[in-house]
């Protein structure tokens, strides 16, 4: 939004020399105003610059500023401040009176159009709990991942220590933290258009060129394909346009942080439209290892998405959308945030662990961030995909086909003893996923007082080893693994390098029929019935094998080493299928948001 202040001031001597020298150009003048929002209250630490420089001021705990301006005029002055919609005013001549500037609150929009329930509509009459994040608003906070956004939707958790093992949670409930089971669905979707993304790894990476951000709280495997019984996140991206434009943006930080976004769009033919998108994220390390010299944890993450727009008329639209995504970061290590003792004996401490090794942590602050880890540290990802969305209205409503194929490539290396010990000297489980899904649905306007959605949907995914997951034991295992006082633990070289291999091939399908009803019984009261019908297949062939350590006869020894790794191997399926549905009322007690 730009406003047109007219700004006078008094003439003076240099004013008039600079008038007769060049035509409206002002030395080491000064601009002074205030920020306040709707309400007129003072907002403190917005951001005032001079466009097109490197000119800015904050505005003081009174929202009041000054700003030197030294342009040609005319010039704009933007002023920015998370939570309100960007401002820019046009100055065209000073004057001696402050001027005043209102910033609109974005959660005090008077239209926001969703497309949770598969149509698009305006937030304020969809009757099922949304919290609904624009794009600009997004960036203006700088959440350019879920970890970002969660501070700005409160019933969001995010739980992760890799990108592998990472939690989505939505009011407490979805996926339990710790290391991941690969057999088991999160239980908060993630979408985007339209697209499920199976694995929660996609939470990790940067946003390319959103338009919105929606968060379904609750079941809805009545309004999407994949059954999510927790809630759902839906991703709505930008468009192509008919319209040529193009938006570039650059954002420093601390730590060495750097962000280059860039987006172009615009027409092919009258009918065909593209758009190009990239961003790129770095920032040095945060945590120092002292054992290797160099800091790590640090951002190294890629992404590029394409999209061609085929509109033959205006009644249909066929988007083809490919992306790709790579993140190759340092990390993630952890340091040590305390030692609690257990009611294990003695003699397991990790206090007398670490004393009979010799040993001691470099810091017992974690605030001080220092590590000694000895093995290297890597959570390399790459993950991308194509999707085919078909658009067509029909009658009331639109016919919606959604198809895609994505995939996930894992490489990491973990230090999993947290210390410069060599209790585990590997932990690696580099896999390879594919996921293919297939998505109609119709949804649109029955009669003035019912409205609703009915779909099929189809999925498939393999993930598998590449080639094979390692655990492997250092010199240092026998003493953390060590639980009798037997002194047969201490025999040299019994565990070192003794470890795991692991192969497996986990296949997944699932289809559904579903289907929601919105019945308005009056303008604000309405009834949300819906069911779905479920099918779910599930087969893994898993294959564990032991390698290295000791080689021995002595029973002992072998019974010491079982009780570390040991040999499995089997084949599991399972198949279900089940009915479920909801029958629930819901009262829109505000017109707008």
């Amino acid at each position: 939004m730009k406003t047109h202040y007219p700004i006078r001031t008094t003439p003076t001597l240099f004013i008039l020399i600079a008038l007769l020298l060049i035509s409206a150009v002002s030395f080491g003048q000064t601009i002074d105003g205030v920020i306040t929002d709707g309400d007129g209250a003072p907002l403190p630490g917005a951001t005032v610059s001079i466009k097109g420089t490197s000119v800015y001021a904050v505005t003081d705990a009174e929202g009041k500023f000054s700003i030197a301006a030294r342009q040609q005029f005319p010039f704009t002055i933007t002023v920015r401040l998370v939570g309100y919609r960007t401002q820019e005013v046009e100055v065209y001549e000073l004057s001696d009176e402050p001027f005043q500037i209102q910033l609109i609150d974005d959660s005090l929009l008077d239209e926001v159009t969703v497309t949770a329930r598969r149509r698009t509509e305006t937030a304020q009459e969809v009757p099922i709990p949304i919290a609904v994040i624009a794009g600009a608003r997004a960036d203006d906070a700088g959440a350019f991942n879920v970890n970002r956004l969660k501070e700005l939707v409160p019933s969001v958790q995010l739980y992760t220590s890799n990108p592998r093992n990472t939690a989505l949670n939505i009011r407490g409930l979805g996926t339990t933290f710790g290391l991941i089971n690969d057999g088991i669905d999160p239980g908060v979707g993630f979408y985007v258009d339209g697209v499920y993304y199976a694995r929660t790894a996609a939470t990790t990476l940067d946003f390319i060129d959103v338009e919105r951000i929606e968060v379904l709280r609750g079941p809805q495997g009545t309004l999407f394909g994949k059954n999510t019984t927790a809630g759902a996140f839906n991703i709505t991206t930008k468009k192509a346009s008919f319209t040529s434009g193009g938006t570039f943006e650059l954002s420093y930080g601390n730590y060495g942080f750097i962000q280059a976004k860039t987006s172009i769009t615009g027409p092919l033919s009258k009918t065909l439209a593209a758009r190009i998108s990239f961003v790129g994220t770095q920032r040095d390390g945060t945590i120092y290892n002292i054992a290797k010299d160099e800091w790590v944890n640090d951002l190294n993450n890629l992404g590029i998405r394409g999209q061609i727009l085929y509109a033959p008329s205006e009644r249909t639209e066929i988007t083809l959308t490919a992306d790709a995504s790579k993140q190759e970061p340092n990390g993630y290590a952890q340091v040590v945030a305390g030692v609690a003792p257990t009611l294990r004996p003695a003699y397991r401490q990790f206090e007398q662990i670490i004393a009979d090794l010799n040993y001691d942590l470099p810091s017992r602050n974690p605030f001080d961030r220092v590590i000694d880890h000895d093995t290297p540290w890597r959570s390399d990802q790459t993950f991308g995909g194509v999707t085919l969305n078909v658009n067509i209205e029909i009658g009331n409503g639109t016919l919606t086909s959604t198809t895609a194929w994505r995939y996930w490539t894992w490489g990491p290396s973990n230090d999993r003893d947290f210390t410069g010990l060599q209790a585990l000297s590997l932990s690696q489980a580099p896999s390879k996923h594919d996921q293919w899904s297939q998505e109609v649905r119709y949804a649109g306007t029955i009669s003035n007082r019912l409205s609703g959605v009915v779909g099929m949907f189809a999925f498939a995914q393999n993930l598998r080893t590449d080639p094979y997951h390692t655990e492997e034991s250092g010199r240092d295992q026998w003493r953390f693994s060590q639980s009798s006082t037997s002194e047969l633990w201490a025999t040299p070289g019994l565990l070192d390098g003794f470890g795991i291999r692991t192969t497996s091939d986990l296949n997944t399908f699932s289809g559904a029929v579903f289907g929601q009803l919105d019945w308005a019984i009056t303008d604000r009261l309405h009834l949300l019935p819906g069911l779905r019908l479920n099918y779910d297949q599930k087969e893994v062939d898993f294959d564990r094998r032991t390698y290295g350590g000791l080689q021995t006869d002595d029973p002992e020894l072998l019974a010491i080493k079982a009780s570390i790794y040991t040999d499995q191997q089997f084949q599991a399926s399972t198949d279900n299928t089940n009915l479920s549905g909801q029958l629930k009322p819901s009262n829109l007690s505000i017109k707008k948001i």
